[in-house]
């Protein structure tokens, strides 16, 4: 194989590839799970995004913990402008692609319940990203019950946008939230909303805790309507709270979650790597 034939040290990043192979029809997710547990014996090292996803592939591909090492994503800041605090009428939002996978219904039942008590009057939802013909249906229905309870108006769409009218999209948020169903093993549009100065409520499982506790910028909820609900509303309700998490939540990006840093932790665990497989022979790695 090629790590022979090259006589180099193998590298594999790891980026949420379980929800994918666990989609797969039996025999074939499990035929390829065990195809991967067979072929990771010629992987020297893996780079995982968070320590959640990196514990979880280390279970489920029988690896040991020192195989494995979290470098966190990062984003390039061109085009991210920290927003102004939005407050009269303060905004909702979503990016990610619209499917229930990304909990865009759990976003849409706590937006209804947060009108229905109507403590903050005004308050509108925009829900940005992909959507692509597989998904249309399903914010039709979204759309249908948003009109259905009378509060259709006060949800603006923004699909299949450009980078930089996405990057436009954050700065006309209040907070923001991706109350994501499955496993996410990172969740990258969190840090394009904290390059935004945008907190976040996102639900207590997969990475999202970890990552909120990384930067200190938002707030972690249980995983349904409910307390979703309660998380936006309460935070929407605290201004002081609500410009804290701001500050935090781009001053992370800067120093914590963008391209140079994660650049560079990918160059450490490259040379570390190669130094610990060719110990006669260390390399340097640079860009």
């Amino acid at each position: 194989n090629l790590k022979r034939q090259l006589n180099t040290p193998v590298v594999c990043m790891l980026q949420g590839e379980d929800s994918f192979l666990d989609s797969l029809p039996e025999p074939h997710s499990g035929q390829t799970w065990k195809a991967l547990a067979e072929r990771c014996r010629d992987v020297d090292l893996f780079i995982a995004p968070s320590r959640y996803f990196g514990e979880l592939m280390t279970r489920r591909l029988n690896l040991t913990p020192d195989r494995v090492r979290v470098v966190y994503n990062g984003i390039n800041l061109d085009g991210y402008k920290v927003a102004p605090l939005k407050l009269e009428p303060p905004v909702i939002g979503y990016f990610a692609r619209m499917c229930r996978e990304k909990g865009l219904h759990t976003l849409v039942d706590a937006f209804i319940q947060i009108k229905k008590r109507n403590k903050i009057p005004g308050v509108q939802l925009f829900v940005g990203g992909g959507l692509g013909p597989a998904d249309e249906s399903f914010v039709a229905e979204l759309k249908q019950l948003l009109q259905q309870h009378g509060q259709l108006e006060a949800v603006q769409f923004f699909p299949n946008v450009t980078r930089e009218e996405k990057q436009e999209f954050y700065r006309k948020l209040t907070v923001f939230s991706v109350p994501a169903l499955y496993g996410e093993a990172f969740g990258l549009y969190l840090v394009e909303a904290w390059a935004s100065g945008i907190p976040v409520v996102q639900p207590r499982h997969a990475a999202f805790p970890e990552l909120v506790g990384l930067t200190g910028a938002g707030e972690i909820v249980d995983g349904n309507a409910d307390a979703l609900s309660l998380g936006l509303e309460n935070l929407l309700l605290n201004d002081q709270r609500l410009s804290e998490l701001g500050k935090r939540a781009r001053r992370s990006v800067e120093e914590q979650l963008n391209v140079t840093v994660m650049t560079q932790g990918i160059l450490d665990a490259l040379t570390e790597t190669i130094a610990r497989c060719n110990p006669q022979n260390p390399t340097t790695v640079s860009t």
